[in-house]
C-alpha cells in the first residue's frame, strides 16, 4: 500500500487519475459529472397498501409528492465528489473530513437501519424470466451489433413505458400489485441504487422485491444503500472523460450538502402542509427542501466558482448538528427517523450485495457532536489506541483547529484551487509606472479570475509576513544592525501589502489605493494622480449559501471609462 510522500494520508493507487490530483496539477480541464438518479415513476394511491408493508411508505410519500423532488445541482455535487477520498470514506475539506453517514441517511429518507444484510444472488441466469414473473412483461431483446447488450439490466424508458402511467380505474388486484411491484423495482434500482452506467434498471433487486412484502421490513435499507453510494463515490471521483456519470442517490447527497455546508445552498420556502398523517406516512428531513429557489446559469461557471468556495471553507461555516435546529423540533417526523439512532456512530462494513464499504464515524466525530481525534489506523489493538481514554480533552475549538486541522492538513490534499506561484511577493522587483501584471490585466479585460488561488496565495505571503516580522524583533533593540532590518522588513511589507491589495481589488495601480466602505482613501502619490481609480465588481448568479463571495469583474462586463481620481472627504451615509 504506497503512500503519496507529499500527502500521507492518500494511496498512490487512488490518487493516481483522482480529479482533486488532476485540478490540483492544472493538467486538464476537468467538465461537472452527469448525474443518473431517475424520478420516481408515476404513483397510484391504490399502491400504498402494499408500499406501507414493506416501509417504504414515508419516502414513496416524498418522492412522489406533487412538487416533484428537489432540482440537483450536479455541479455542486461534482465540486464535492472532487474531494472524496476512497481511503477514509470521507470529503477532505478545508474545515476537516466530513461524510454521510448513517444518521443522514435515517433522517434524511427515513430508512431503517437495523435489519438483515441486503444480499443474495446476483448470477444473471435467468432474470428475463424472473421480470416477467414479477411485472408481466417480457424485457425486450438488443437488436444484434448493438453495442450495448443490456445483459444485466433494462432500459428505464422500457419500464417507464409500460408502468409510468396508473393503472386503469377498476383493474383487478393482482394488475395493481405488479405496477406496485414495477414502481418499487424503479424506486429502488434507478432512485435509492443507481449506477453510474447510464439509463437502465438493473434486474439485481428482482429477488428482494419478489418476496412477500412484509419481509422487506426486515432489511437494512439504509446501511446498503450508504455502501452504494460510497462505492458510486470512489468510482466517481476518478472519473474524468466528459461524459462521466455519477451514481448513487443525489437526492440524498445533495441534501447532506445543503444541510451542513453554505456553498451552492439554495434559498428555501417554508414547506407545504403535509396530508398524511397515520404514523407510516410520516415525513423525513427532505421534506423540508421541498419548496426551493432552483439555482440557474452554466453548470461550468458554478462549478468553479462552488470549487473555489469549498477551497476556502471553514471550520465555522459548517452546520456540524444541522438536525438539532429549532425548525425540526417542532415537527412530528416518522419514527424511522430516530428508530435505529443507537447504530448511527457504529464502526462496521456496510454491505449492499457484493459490495463491503466501511463506515467510520471516528473520522468524523464532529459530525455527532464530540471532539474529534487525529483517526488512529484500523487496527484492533495498536499503541494509538489504548492510549485513547476518559482523560482526553472535551470539544475544545482550539483543539479542532490547532491540533486535528494541522495534522489533516500535513497528511492530505485540502485545496484544490492552489496558488499558481509560491514566490515572496515582498521580495519582488518594483513594478514599473504603468506596469500591471497578470491577474491585474486579467480583471481589467473581462475575464472572471478565481478567488481561491488569489487567498490561497495571500495566506502564504501573510504566514511569511509574520515570520518575518518576529525574526526583526528578535534582533536587540539598541544594536547596529536593529534599524536596517526593521526597516528592511517594513519595506518589504509595504511593498507586498500593495500587491495583495491589488490582487484583493483594492488597488489599480502600485502607488494607489483607496477603499469603498467609507470613503476614506489614501491620498495619492503625484506619480500616480493621473490614474484611474475606478474598477466595477459584482456577484455571480450562482447560489452562493451564507459565504458571500465576491468575484471581480463578471465575464463579458465591458470595462468602465477611466477617471482622475478624486478621494471622498467625507464618509457615505
Amino acid at each position: 500500500m504506497a503512500r503519496n510522500p507529499q500527502y500521507p494520508l492518500l494511496e498512490t493507487f487512488y490518487d493516481e487519475g483522482h480529479r482533486g490530483k488532476i485540478l490540483e496539477e492544472r493538467t486538464q480541464a476537468l467538465k461537472p459529472l452527469r448525474l443518473r438518479t431517475h424520478s420516481p415513476l408515476a404513483w397510484d394511491e391504490r399502491y400504498a397498501n402494499y408500499i406501507r408493508r414493506t416501509g417504504f411508505l414515508p419516502l414513496a410519500r416524498i418522492v412522489t409528492h406533487e412538487e416533484g423532488i428537489a432540482m440537483i445541482d450536479n455541479a455542486a455535487l461534482t465540486a464535492l465528489v472532487d474531494r472524496w477520498r476512497p481511503e477514509t470514506h470521507s470529503f477532505h475539506l478545508n474545515a476537516g473530513e466530513m461524510t454521510v453517514t448513517l444518521e443522514d441517511v435515517a433522517m434524511i429518507l427515513g430508512l431503517p437501519i437495523d435489519g438483515k444484510a441486503v444480499t443474495g444472488n446476483i448470477a444473471p441466469n435467468g432474470w428475463k424470466d424472473r421480470v416477467e414473473a414479477l411485472v408481466g412483461q417480457w424485457p425486450p431483446d438488443v437488436p444484434e451489433g448493438t453495442k450495448d447488450r443490456r445483459t444485466t439490466s433494462v432500459s428505464a424508458g422500457w419500464l417507464a413505458e409500460h408502468f409510468g402511467h396508473q393503472p386503469p380505474p377498476g383493474a383487478a388486484e393482482d394488475l395493481v400489485e405488479r405496477y406496485a411491484r414495477a414502481w418499487l423495482w424503479h424506486m429502488l434500482a434507478g432512485f435509492l441504487f443507481p449506477d453510474g452506467s447510464g439509463n437502465t434498471v438493473s434486474w439485481m433487486w428482482l429477488d428482494a422485491i419478489s418476496e412477500d412484502w412484509e419481509l422487506l421490513r426486515d432489511y437494512s435499507w439504509g446501511s446498503a444503500m450508504l455502501a452504494w453510494l460510497y462505492r458510486q463515490l470512489c468510482e466517481a471521483c476518478r472519473r474524468t472523460a466528459d461524459n462521466s456519470n455519477l451514481g448513487g442517490c443525489a437526492l440524498l447527497l445533495q441534501i447532506w450538502m445543503w444541510e451542513r455546508i453554505p456553498v451552492a445552498r439554495p434559498n428555501r420556502g417554508p414547506p407545504d402542509a403535509w396530508l398524511h398523517n397515520d404514523e407510516d406516512s410520516l415525513p423525513m428531513v427532505a421534506f423540508l427542501w421541498k419548496n426551493i429557489v432552483n439555482v440557474y446559469g452554466g453548470s461550468m461557471r458554478r462549478y468553479i466558482d462552488y470549487s473555489n468556495e469549498l477551497d476556502c471553507l471553514l471550520p465555522s461555516h459548517v452546520t456540524w448538528r444541522p438536525y438539532e435546529r429549532g425548525e425540526l423540533e417542532h415537527m412530528e417526523w416518522s419514527p424511522l427517523c430516530t428508530r435505529d439512532k443507537d447504530m448511527w456512530r457504529a464502526e462496521v462494513p456496510l454491505i449492499c450485495y457484493y459490495l463491503v464499504e466501511y463506515h467510520l464515524p471516528s473520522r468524523v466525530s464532529r459530525q455527532f457532536g464530540y471532539l474529534q481525534h487525529i483517526p488512529t489506523e484500523q487496527q484492533s489493538t495498536s499503541q494509538e489506541l489504548h492510549k485513547i481514554d476518559r482523560r482526553g480533552a472535551v470539544f475544545r475549538e482550539r483543539h479542532y483547529n490547532e491540533v486535528y486541522l494541522r495534522w489533516l492538513r500535513e497528511n492530505s490534499r485540502l485545496k484544490l484551487r492552489v496558488a499558481m506561484t509560491s514566490d515572496n511577493i515582498g521580495d519582488l522587483p518594483s513594478d514599473p509606472e504603468d506596469a500591471i501584471d497578470p491577474y491585474d490585466l486579467t480583471t481589467r479585460t473581462g475575464t472572471q479570475p478565481e478567488r481561491a488561488p488569489i487567498e490561497d496565495y495571500l495566506g502564504q505571503q501573510l504566514a511569511r509576513f509574520s515570520n518575518e516580522a518576529g525574526h526583526a524583533l528578535a534582533v536587540p533593540f539598541g544594536s547596529p544592525e536593529a534599524e536596517s532590518t526593521l526597516r528592511g522588513f517594513l519595506e518589504r511589507f509595504r511593498r507586498g501589502c500593495k500587491r495583495m491589495a491589488r490582487r484583493l481589488n483594492c488597488m489599480s495601480a502600485p502607488d494607489q489605493a483607496f477603499v469603498g466602505g467609507s470613503g476614506l482613501a489614501d491620498v495619492p502619490s503625484r506619480s500616480a494622480r493621473h490614474r484611474s481609480a475606478t474598477r466595477s465588481s459584482s456577484r455571480t448568479t450562482t447560489a452562493r449559501g451564507n459565504l458571500n463571495f465576491i468575484f471581480p469583474t463578471a465575464p463579458g462586463r465591458p470595462r468602465r471609462k477611466k477617471k482622475p481620481f478624486t478621494p471622498n472627504p467625507t464618509p457615505r451615509p
